[in-house]
């Protein structure tokens, strides 16, 4: 593959032991059906791990944002919950469990949400630009954006020709999920690309007027945030697109994009009710896709017959993880697709995959199904738990390796996890002090056994 292609590393971010069911995701019906259920710390980090070794494995840079800490404390004090952890938490427990939920939340696990990402190959001023989401929409997330800023600038902060910019303003009209609403489709032998960005309105049309029959569900971004993050990270206006999702799809519990729409290099696969009155702009992007990157779109289509909406929200299809494996790089760049074991049990989804399978048209040759059940849990499938952060080949030499996922890293974290993790609990175990100290050491704790690691290489 020509050195000026970027290469597409993913970024999964790793459980913390707070996991927990809080039923917080606004829109997200998985979410919202396991509120104050029994929860896996310790599996749902495990699985993580596996997962994110598989993809190590296929030959794909896999990298780790590790958690921070929780509780929330400083939140918390804003809130006006006084005294030590032990008491501001029993107290917020008392007074508004959602409250208790939101700091102890392990919703960054889902990396997705962490920030929208450009290759120094699409920008005009031909630099890598990270904008942080400002996750206002969730009472769990609002409060993310500093820590994702951060954990970005750990792992990248220091490399060539890169810009991590300061979230979006946190007012409602510019709400902004991150990756989940957004898309690069790329020619895998030239990196050419187009952008798609979805969004749910404008912030002229207040959710609470296009939603009021479905006051559960509402957009989560809006078009003036996804303009603007195309403007900050110095996008040609040419390659990209602004496609709305579809009032039906988000009343259906799409509350992502990524929960209806699904991409990698130059194949896109959508379902027919992912956007709304999209049919020009699908054929712009076509066109576009063909003229501004030397090659066609294999664009796919499902229909509503072949996967229902609430099939497809059940079973995740759509966050199906897809990735081009290193053996396959100088072979006509075929794809493996990560899917959710919930795409072998119910039926409609697993006639989707054998049929991608065996249509020599579709660029993926393998699927892998993988247990990620506590995410799903919490309304997240494999695609959810990564960032896609597509880099240049001399960005890629300068990452740190210090947290990039090998056979060694994933047995080092996978022993502190089986370790330190609880095995499960529920909301209101928060009020033992011994769980709540320890759970506040645990993110120390993998700094450091990552750190020593390290070193020791």
């Amino acid at each position: 593959m020509h050195t000026q292609i970027p290469v597409e590393i993913n970024v999964d971010g790793l459980v913390g032991p707070t996991h927990h069911y809080g039923g917080l995701g606004v829109g997200n019906l998985a979410s919202q059906e396991s509120r104050f259920q029994l929860s896996s710390p310790k599996a749902a980090a495990l699985e993580g791990l596996q997962k994110a070794l598989l993809v190590s494995e296929l030959g794909v840079p896999q990298y780790l944002f590790l958690p921070p800490i929780r509780p929330r404390l400083a939140w918390l004090s804003a809130l006006g919950f006084r005294g030590k952890p032990a008491r501001q938490l029993a107290e917020a427990l008392d007074v508004d469990p959602v409250l208790a939920s939101a700091a102890l939340s392990s919703s960054f696990m889902w990396a997705a949400n962490s920030a929208t990402v450009t290759s120094c190959h699409d920008s005009i001023d031909r630099r890598l630009h990270i904008t942080p989401a400002n996750l206002i929409s969730s009472w769990h997330r609002g409060g993310e954006a500093l820590e994702h800023r951060s954990s970005m600038a750990r792992l990248i902060g220091a490399l060539s020709d890169s810009e991590i910019h300061d979230s979006l303003p946190s007012i409602v009209p510019l709400r902004d999920e991150g990756a989940a609403n957004h898309m690069r489709l790329w020619n895998p032998e030239t990196g050419d690309a187009i952008q798609i960005f979805a969004y749910g309105c404008t912030a002229d049309d207040p959710w609470e007027v296009q939603w009021a029959q479905q006051p559960n569900f509402f957009a989560r971004q809006t078009l003036e945030a996804s303009q603007a993050l195309a403007r900050c990270h110095c996008l040609p206006s040419d390659r990209c697109f602004f496609l709305q999702q579809h009032p039906q799809a988000i009343a259906h519990g799409v509350f992502h994009n990524d929960v209806i729409a699904t991409s990698h290099a130059n194949f896109m696969m959508h379902h027919e009710l992912a956007y709304y009155d999209a049919a020009r702009q699908l054929e712009e992007i076509d066109a576009c896709f063909d003229k501004s990157c030397g090659t066609a779109l294999i664009r796919l289509v499902i229909t509503n017959d072949e996967l229902p909406l609430s099939e497809a929200v059940a079973s995740y299809f759509f966050n199906s993880q897809i990735v081009t494996p290193q053996c396959h790089l100088l072979t006509g760049a075929r794809m493996v697709m990560i899917c959710p074991n919930q795409c072998q049990t119910i039926d409609s989804a697993r006639r989707l995959v054998d049929r991608l399978v065996a249509d020599p048209q579709i660029p993926i040759d393998e699927v892998r199904f993988v247990s990620v059940g506590q995410s799903m849990h919490g309304g997240g499938g494999p695609a959810c738990l990564r960032l896609r952060v597509p880099l240049s080949h001399k960005q890629l030499d300068e990452i740190s390796p210090m947290f990039r996922v090998t056979n060694q890293l994933v047995d080092v974290l996978s022993s502190l996890v089986d370790r330190l993790y609880p095995e499960q609990l529920f909301l209101d175990d928060f009020r033992s002090e011994s769980l709540l100290e320890m759970c506040m050491q645990v993110p120390q704790e993998l700094e450091s056994c990552v750190l020593d690691l390290h070193n020791s290489q």
